[in-house]
């Protein structure tokens, strides 16, 4: 295997693992704990396993294997996002599916 692919398998499971984080947050709570890791709480783990993330994208940027974006791209695939989170979310809330706290 090479670098490039070592680094996307990387990525790959850094993905899962922020599933995983997310999942046991929905589960347990955000509050929770890990009886193992009392200090840690299942946020944490959602921001830490994120950040972990980030880095291997980093990683991949500096390494010349994925070309970064621009700051405007950036601001633009966020915004996009944003606008079809809210779009989903209304939608859900239509359906009666999404209940707000």
């Amino acid at each position: 295997m090479k670098r490039k692919e070592h680094l996307l398998v990387c990525l790959m499971e850094e993905c899962a693992e922020v599933q995983q984080a997310v999942a046991k947050g929905l589960r347990f709570g955000l509050d929770d704990t890990h009886p193992k890791q009392a200090d840690v709480t299942n946020e944490k783990e959602i921001v830490t396993e994120f950040y972990q993330l980030i880095s291997v994208m980093e990683q991949l940027e500096m390494e010349g294997f994925i070309t970064p974006p621009t700051v405007k791209e950036v601001q633009q695939i966020k915004k996009q996002k944003m606008e079809k989170l809210k779009f989903y979310m209304d939608y859900s809330k239509k359906e009666r599916n999404l209940i707000e706290d």
